[in-house]
């Protein structure tokens, strides 16, 4: 299972850094609201099905299309130690392309007590078999590390810029 991860330094406090990075809307910002390359000029609706958005057992359901192919595909928290770690995964039957499934997670280390280190990082499982198995090899890496990198830098910006995140 390939991992990729990315770290930043953000001047920010910790505790602030993870109610960012906890918000499973402000790191899926790069597929539900921008129509990049790496999204092939799509995006993708994000629905928190859950009551409670974050914790053990928060669920988030992404649906859209992509190339004229449906994705759809859901994850669970499984692993969250408040103010450090989350970490949540694909379940069920996932409709994706290049992956058949993955794992990603957020920590969060102090530095200082007015900064601190974010890492995100992502495991991810190549299709099974056929065209999108080679499609995997040959692009799931470029398109994670695009997400990673988008998700740091982008927590960085809005961590950073006066005012803060929502």
């Amino acid at each position: 299972m390939p991992q990729l991860s990315r770290t930043v330094s953000n001047d920010a406090l910790s505790e602030r850094v993870f109610a960012y990075v906890d918000d499973i809307r402000n790191l899926a910002r790069h597929m539900s609201e921008s129509r990049s390359m790496p999204m092939m000029g799509s995006k993708l609706t994000l629905e928190i099905v859950t009551t409670e958005p974050t914790g053990i057992g928060a669920t988030y359901r992404y649906t859209g299309q992509m190339l004229g192919l449906v994705l759809d595909f859901s994850e669970t928290v499984t692993t969250y130690t408040a103010g450090r770690e989350k970490i949540w995964r694909t379940i069920g039957n996932p409709k994706l392309l290049i992956m058949r499934g993955y794992e990603m997670r957020v920590l969060v280390d102090p530095i200082t007590p007015a900064s601190s280190n974010l890492t995100i990082s992502i495991d991810y499982e190549l299709p099974v078999s056929g065209f999108w198995r080679a499609a995997g090899w040959l692009l799931a890496d470029v398109y994670s590390r695009w997400c990673l990198t988008g998700m740091v830098s982008g927590s960085k910006r809005d961590l950073e810029q006066r005012g803060g995140p929502r």
